[in-house]
């Protein structure tokens, strides 16, 4: 095998529409989910090594260490063990941009370049469904990210069914400096149980594409249980809309508010209004892939 490295950029994702269907027996919540990247990326270097793997950031940031709890490292490892047989090893270093624990996927996104990256490094041929179902073992979001752009999930979220890419929208993103655990929002018992039909009616409003319409037909059954641990939250939606957003929701379990912007120019405006010390706030637009190489 000869040496090679390779660069990649991965985007986030927020969730239109998140449906909590009901309890699993598994103790997991089975989902109708809408997911959609965005604009906002990590970007990884990606290089062959004689064994095991390697992890580094340039700017290190608390949480993300060398070990599994770091999705990056794990995913490596489980490729390493699953398709190599722990013949070789890789380097990855990680830029991160997108927010950690922010309900906007970087992690799982992370984690899809690492798996698409290393097959590319190893050439092994396994294919993508051999992918997804590495994904599967890492995390309910990974395997959206293989493709990205525009999907409805099933199950825990992992089962994911591609819809055509619709019009681009404008979106800001607002992310407190407090944050919140899934598990945490789950177990509070304040999410919303619903029947699943919104996640499916949404394709009708993103092929509309207009803003307004859009904007119309966000849900999220998490954002009860997530405001109820962290109210500013509501706060955040309250000082979108006031300020022009056309509506605005949780992404994921949260803590970040996305809010639907009638242009670019908009979202820029709004964007502006949280730029405070521990905040993060950015404008950003949909986009229609996952993990790119460059």
């Amino acid at each position: 095998m000869t040496s090679a490295k390779l660069r990649l950029r991965t985007p986030a994702k927020i969730n239109p529409v998140l449906e909590v269907l009901r309890q699993r027996e598994d103790g997991f919540h089975e989902l109708s989910l809408v997911f959609q990247a965005v604009t906002l990326y990590d970007e990884l270097i990606l290089e062959k090594s004689s064994a095991g793997v390697e992890f580094w950031m340039e700017q290190p940031i608390s949480g993300l260490g060398p070990d599994e709890s770091n999705l990056v490292v794990k995913a490596a490892k489980l490729f390493l063990n699953e398709i190599l047989d722990n013949r070789g090893g890789v380097w990855v270093g990680l830029e991160k941009k997108i927010p950690l624990a922010a309900g906007l996927g970087g992690g799982s996104s992370d984690a899809a370049a690492v798996l698409l990256g290393m097959e590319a490094l190893y050439q092994t041929g396994c294919g993508l469904e051999k992918l997804k179902g590495l994904a599967a073992k890492l995390g309910s979001d990974v395997a959206f990210f293989l493709k990205g752009g525009t999907a409805l999930g099933s199950g825990r979220g992992e089962i994911i069914q591609p819809w055509p890419p619709g019009p681009v929208w404008d979106l800001v993103l607002v992310k407190p400096p407090e944050g919140l655990s899934t598990p945490s929002v789950y177990r509070s018992g304040k999410a919303v149980f619903s029947d699943g039909k919104r996640a499916l009616a949404f394709q009708d409003a993103a092929k509309k594409g207009t803003p307004r319409e859009i904007a119309g037909a966000l849900f999220n059954g998490l954002e009860p249980a997530a405001i109820h641990l962290l109210p500013l939250i509501s706060e955040i939606k309250e000082e979108l809309t006031k300020n022009g957003c056309l509506g605005a929701m949780v992404s994921g379990s949260g803590p970040t508010v996305f809010g639907v912007a009638e242009n670019a120019t908009s979202a820029q405006a709004l964007a502006r209004i949280f730029n405070r010390p521990g905040w993060t706030a950015l404008a950003v637009e949909t986009c229609s892939h996952g993990v790119e190489f460059l």
